[in-house]
């Protein structure tokens, strides 16, 4: 029986069906990320679900690893604008005859 479709037709229509990790991740928590935030947290939250699931004895599913990983862990990269102010220094900024 001859295959109905061309392979090439099939892996073309698979790769156009991927969504990307933002779309992923607003589908399974409802959050909306930057594109670079949510191609960098992705990885985090696949490691997250692997360390979950070992931890519980049982596979979680990925929207249990996402919203426990925003919930939990996730912290939002702070984004310093042009009249804000510095962000606080740290001991070793300071003089070495500082006194506390």
């Amino acid at each position: 029986m001859p295959i109905p479709f061309r392979l090439d037709y099939v892996i073309d229509k698979l790769a156009n069906y991927a969504e990307s990790e933002r779309q992923a991740i607003k589908r399974l928590t409802g959050m909306k990320l930057p594109s670079s935030e949510a191609r960098a947290a992705w990885p985090r939250i696949l490691e997250h679900k692997w360390y979950i699931s070992e931890r519980l004895g049982r596979d979680t599913g990925v929207r249990v690893a996402a919203i426990d990983y925003f919930e939990n862990i996730y912290v939002a990269p702070r984004v310093y604008r042009r009249n804000d102010s510095l962000p606080p220094r740290l001991r070793m900024m300071y003089p070495l005859n500082w006194a506390d």
